[in-house]
């Protein structure tokens, strides 16, 4: 097995309740990153400890769900499903104490699993690196695996911090997820607005005369676009980053022409979005008090506004536009969606490429064995081929127990109040954050389900469209977040400060309160400062360029 670099650090755990120091010593650490536990079994079988996030299903330990997985599976499983609100801070306390589970499930930490105090603990040995375990002259894991050898060296790559697989993906996610220009059929075809934009300059006259035809002749304000100031996201929100990607050619960090790292908002092109929302405000179709963070006031699936950037999966009305509902249940029934293809703008297509296309993930405590090691990969990885029915296990739980077989093939968990509160416990469901599953089909998964709740063959068609253009584009592109997995310490120490006014500037450029030149001025001020230039330096550096 490859080496790990043992290192004596600190990690510096700031977490919302407070600070908290915890300093991760070497000198227990074994030649291949770990201190190992005694192994601990229970009725012969080997005990594997695990931390999940639970997501608000209430979901509980020794669950009927759970007790069912060790019986197929032949271990025992002492799992901890953590709420999500508390996740973060007892996973980043335990990892500063060098005590975490064995399997822990790592979250997102602004849009990265590679976090810097997961990256902190990886250097100091804490975790497995797996690389030798997926990859073996095509006997590893990843290499025999029915779901996992049909992931590329891309998708790897976004599983690696220096040269190391430390990540465990669990799934491969839908790409170019929040590529989808969701509007409203129904408005498109009662004033005449049927034909589709084509262009970034199309798409903006668009939205304003059907907003304005909408508005009149609803008798209420229909705004053009859901957007507020979404949690602080301001202007690098997902509802409306991939319009400012046409604009600028990439996503929130690009190498530039001159081999620079590059933020997106301080791209000079950047203006050039800006000047296209400014037009919307201008003409009165964006709700005007936007920057207060109010969601309602243009929220889409109320019936407010005419389009909704968003995932290009999540449109997945029924055929009978009722039996599943995408709008709010009290809206009229009358309400029909659909997705406009990606248009082009002057340097890209509206296509925003995910942060990262692991769906999600888990890592293994180097405190382990390597029999438990090899227990963990035989547990967790499991398929279809490997265990028969393991699919439908994974999604719906046990025929009978979770669920009820209906004639037109539909999965029937909410007649019965006690299947329902055992499927909470058991977090039916949700096992698929931690074991691994199949990736994600969304066309098939939310637009051709069995049933009633199935899609118009025209809604079918248009997704399967959108998802090959999507596809196509960012294998052509191959645009993505160059920082991914880049660790710098200006960036994660100053980067809110630098940036805290960001936001506010954009917002005011585009209310008309400042012009051109003052954003300008403000962006260079940033850019020639010696913490952006910090940060580029780091980066290039931890990117070894």
């Amino acid at each position: 097995m490859r080496k790990k670099r043992v290192l004596a650090l600190c990690l510096s755990a700031v977490m919302l309740a407070g600070a908290l120091t915890g300093c991760g010593s070497s000198d227990a650490k074994e030649k291949d990153g770990g201190s190992k536990k005694e192994e601990t079994t229970k009725d012969g079988k080997m005990t594997i400890s695990v931390m999940g996030i639970d997501w608000g299903f209430g979901a509980v330990s020794n669950s009927q769900m759970e007790q069912y997985w060790e019986e197929k599976m032949d271990v025992d499983l002492d799992i901890e499903w953590v709420s999500y609100q508390d996740y973060d801070q007892k996973l980043n306390t335990l990892i500063a104490a060098d005590s975490q589970p064995d399997v822990i499930q790592i979250n997102k930490v602004g849009g990265a699993y590679y976090y810097p105090i997961l990256t902190q603990a990886i250097d100091a040995g804490q975790f497995v690196d797996l690389t030798d375990y997926l990859f073996d002259d095509g006997k590893g894991i990843a290499e025999t695996n029915a779901v996992m050898k049909n992931w590329d060296e891309n998708f790897w790559e976004q599983a690696t911090y220096n040269d190391g697989i430390y990540i465990l993906p669990r799934s491969k996610a839908e790409k170019g997820q929040n590529s989808g220009i969701e509007v409203r059929k129904d408005l498109m075809e009662k004033y005449g607005y049927t034909e589709e934009p084509k262009t970034m300059d199309e798409l903006k006259d668009w939205l304003i005369g059907l907003s304005k035809a909408a508005t009149e002749g609803e008798g209420k304000k229909v705004y053009a676009l859901d957007f507020f100031d979404n949690a602080g996201n301001g202007f690098m929100d997902d509802r409306i980053k991939g319009f400012a990607t046409a604009f600028t050619g990439q996503t929130d960090w690009e190498i530039n022409e001159d081999g620079e790292f590059e933020y997106m908002q301080f791209d000079e092109k950047y203006i050039d979005f800006l000047n296209w929302m400014k037009d919307l405000y201008d003409a009165d179709v964006l709700d005007p008090e936007f920057a207060l963070g109010n969601a309602d006031t243009s929220k889409w699936k109320a019936g407010n506004s005419v389009a909704y950037l968003c995932q290009w999966y999540n449109w997945n009305q029924s055929a009978d536009l009722t039996s599943n509902k995408v709008f709010d249940k009290n809206t009229p029934d009358t309400y029909e969606a659909w997705c406009l293809m990606p248009v082009e703008g002057p340097e890209a297509y509206t296509v925003s490429p995910n942060y990262t296309d692991i769906d999600s993930c888990i890592a293994i405590s180097s405190s382990c064995s390597e029999e438990k090691i090899q227990k963990i990969l035989e547990v967790f990885n499991h398929t279809e081929e490997s265990m028969p029915g393991y699919d439908n296990l994974m999604r719906f739980g046990v025929e009978g127990v979770n669920y009820k077989l209906l004639e037109d093939g539909t999965m029937d968990t909410s007649s019965d109040p006690k299947m329902g509160e055992l499927n909470k416990q058991g977090y039916v469901g949700g096992w698929n954050q931690i074991f691994l599953k199949t990736d994600q089909d969304q066309v098939n998964d939310k637009f051709k389900r069995d049933g009633a709740k199935r899609a118009s063959d025209e809604n079918i068609a248009r997704a399967e469209e959108i998802k090959t253009f999507v596809y196509d584009n960012l294998e052509e592109t191959g645009m993505k977040n160059e920082i991914q997995n880049l660790q710098s310490e200006t960036y994660n120490n100053q980067w809110s400060v630098l940036t805290d006014d960001v936001n506010t500037m954009c917002t005011q450029y585009v209310m008309g309160e400042i012009n051109e030149q003052q954003w300008k001025d403000f962006v260079d001020g940033i850019v020639n400062s010696s913490d952006y230039k910090a940060i580029q330096k780091e980066f290039k550096e931890a990117a070894g360029k």
